[in-house]
């Protein structure tokens, strides 16, 4: 139904990104596997893991620059030592999928860095809707293929989803001894995404301890559930905010997490929502287009507060860098209230500020003080047709 953004390299690469993204149809559709691998059925996961070496059995009659797909390596990551050997001696081309990097960050995969492209799969992204895009659908369930597809049966699929993430990737995988104080962090997570971490504060509130909880975060990060955005501290005033932000990677799985499936959320609630779709749309522009730029957050205690700070330049010896800005508006009128601080760090930055964007749900799109007002459908087809996060402020 979706035909996808991203476009398939010709070299061997991992595939890796959350569960439900569509990795596995987007290998089937553009990858002309000569042999493939799904490591969810039981009968070949018995096989390799017990005799990883079978692999090279397996792929004995493959010539040169054949594809091998492997899907879901992390169940088997003793299998990255027999890839390396094939790629090297048989000059094997590898497709191969993942949805959690924690067990490879302890293998092999090291071994590839440099030999296999390292690309992340994201959920939908705004041009793969077509005309089916709704910003309502979006940010109430989320984007994940199978429940665009299918919005009327969105709730049961998020929580089907949720339990088998827990189940799946977490107690199966033994990444977690007990399942219930994580359910409980999950849940505040869910409720604070998008807002200042205070790991203290969820440390009481799930009733885990506060040491337990850094480690949940990576459990988060590693299995492509959630992003740390970073606090930008350019010392321009004396109250920036240290505290950094986390955002899970789809507004439905935030809802899930949070427990909302079954009521209707709060305008403040559909604000984090906004700004973690958006995020989530950047994100996977930056890395489909292989454009390596940080992201920040901006805050000034008890002033203002800017929600995307994009470092396209890096300062280097006397060449200063260059930023981008980006404010997320859940709100369908244009206040001019919203220009102060995207407007006071222009002035105060040192480093220049290439554009200044605020994204809102209203519809006329706008410049004013030579910053872009954006209706969001409008902001998002700009985004992914030409890159404005690399050009200047200037009218349609």
């Amino acid at each position: 139904m979706f035909q996808r953004y991203l476009k398939h390299p010709k070299q061997s690469f991992f595939l890796l990104g959350p569960r439900g993204t569509g990795k596995s149809t987007w290998i089937d559709q553009n990858i002309p596997a000569n042999l493939k691998i799904d490591l969810l059925e039981s009968d070949r996961f018995l096989e390799l893991s017990s005799k990883p070496a079978n692999l090279r059995l397996l792929a004995s009659a493959l010539k040169p620059n054949d594809w091998v797909v492997i899907d879901e390596i992390q169940k088997i990551p003793g299998l990255l030592d027999e890839v390396h050997w094939l790629f090297q001696k048989k000059q094997l081309r590898f497709a191969i999928t993942g949805s959690s990097a924690r067990k490879l960050k302890k293998s092999q995969a090291n071994l590839l860095a440099g030999r296999l492209l390292d690309i992340k799969f994201f959920p939908l992204v705004y041009p793969e809707f077509g005309k089916h895009f709704s910003l309502s659908n979006a940010l109430n369930f989320g984007t994940l293929p199978g429940i665009a597809s299918n919005y009327d049966q969105a709730i049961g699929i998020l929580y089907s989803y949720l339990s088998t993430y827990l189940r799946q990737e977490l107690l199966e995988e033994a990444i977690i001894r007990s399942l219930e104080p994580f359910k409980r962090f999950l849940d505040v997570v869910g409720l604070v995404n998008g807002q200042l971490l205070n790991k203290e504060n969820i440390a009481r509130e799930s009733s885990v301890k506060r040491p337990t909880i850094d480690h949940y975060f990576s459990i988060l990060e590693d299995t492509l559930l959630g992003n740390n955005l970073e606090a930008y501290q350019p010392g321009h005033k004396s109250k920036e905010v240290r505290h950094s932000k986390f955002y899970l990677f789809d507004p439905g799985i935030a809802r899930a997490c949070a427990g909302l499936l079954n009521q209707t959320l709060e305008s403040e609630y559909l604000g984090f929502s906004f700004e973690t779709f958006l995020l989530a749309q950047i994100r996977a522009y930056l890395s489909y287009n292989q454009k390596y730029f940080p992201i920040f957050h901006y805050s000034i205690t008890n002033s203002y507060d800017i929600d995307f700070v994009i470092m396209t330049k890096k300062t280097v010896m006397s060449k200063k860098g260059n930023l981008v800005l980006i404010e997320a508006k859940h709100s369908s009128n244009f206040r001019s209230e919203w220009l102060k601080g995207i407007l006071d760090f222009r002035k105060l930055s040192k480093l220049k500020v290439e554009s200044m964007h605020i994204v809102y749900t209203g519809r006329e799109h706008m410049i004013v003080d030579d910053v872009n007002i954006w209706p969001v459908n409008l902001f998002l087809e700009k985004l992914f047709e030409n890159g404005i996060l690399l050009t200047a402020t200037k009218p349609l």
